[in-house]
């Protein structure tokens, strides 16, 4: 649909602005005729801030009891060994080394220790080759 009717009044020279001309070739791709050739305005709706209570679906139907069973003894459990393996680490601090994490965090750090050796071995060899 073509926003520009062919008749054109004399008195109209807003409509013919080279701003609002502009405008147009700008958003040709849209098919609604701008807001000046609106005949009536439209009105704005504002979007609601908090959704209306009574429309949110209501959850009647919570876990059942052996589902909150299981998964408070898979908690107690999972706690029980943290407090375990923490009371190892405080007993014998050498367990740190063979951990997950610090596994973990060494196969991260492989490029990073490989560069960091190549440099002390090369700072050594510079050192010796100097003295």
């Amino acid at each position: 649909m073509m926003w520009y009717q062919g008749e054109e009044d004399e008195d109209d020279d807003l409509m013919c602005s080279p701003a609002i001309l502009a405008r147009r070739a700008s958003e040709s791709w849209i098919n609604v005729p701008p807001v000046e050739m609106l005949s009536t305005p439209q009105t704005l709706q504002r979007k609601k801030s908090l959704p209306d209570v009574g429309a949110l679906p209501r959850a009647d139907a919570g876990m059942s009891r052996e589902e909150v069973s299981a998964l408070g003894s898979a908690r107690r459990e999972e706690v029980r060994r943290m407090h375990e393996e923490t009371e190892k680490l405080r007993a014998n601090p050498l367990l740190y080394l063979v951990s997950p994490q610090v596994k973990d965090w060494f196969s991260r750090q492989q490029l990073v220790i490989l560069v960091l050796f190549i440099n002390i071995s090369l700072g050594i060899m510079f050192f010796k080759l100097l003295t």
